[in-house]
């Protein structure tokens, strides 16, 4: 019995080791606000991905430009996102008319939880916004018609 807990304490202790030295191998990643180049003429939705995509296996973390006016149709997606508002107001429907003066405004700092196969819409009323979304991938999302 006392061999087996000393092999189990060696074992226990090898992977403590070899873990700390794996963790010691990774690089932080530091992703300052003005490094993000949008282009601020653009009508379109922008986004720029921070780390891996939703369309990989695992987490992810990417940035979505909405410049004045602009939003999605109503849409859901198959895995839990949380999405934080960055900058300017952003306006979230949580049904498929996609109007958004019945819109929720989230403003910079603000969060919301989409859960898996919840239709909604969102986007850009006055002013342009940024909004950083994380998950686990792959995500695949499903558009839906306007309901009127």
């Amino acid at each position: 019995m006392r061999k087996l807990k000393s092999n189990v304490l060696i074992k226990l202790l090898l992977v403590m080791v070899c873990s700390s030295s794996l963790a010691a191998e990774r690089d932080f990643t530091i992703v300052q606000l003005d490094e993000f180049e949008w282009d601020e003429n653009s009508t379109e939705i922008q986004r720029q991905n921070i780390y891996s995509s939703p369309d990989q296996e695992g987490f992810y973390v990417y940035r979505v430009r909405f410049p004045e006016g602009g939003s999605t149709m109503p849409h859901s997606h198959s895995m839990e996102r949380h999405v934080t508002v960055i900058e300017g107001t952003w306006y979230a429907g949580a049904d498929a008319s996609h109007d958004m003066n019945r819109a929720t405004p989230i403003t910079p700092g603000g969060f919301m939880i989409h859960p898996p196969g919840a239709v909604h819409f969102d986007g850009a009323i006055d002013g342009y916004v940024v909004v950083e979304i994380k998950g686990i991938g792959p995500v695949t999302t499903t558009e839906v018609e306007i309901e009127r």
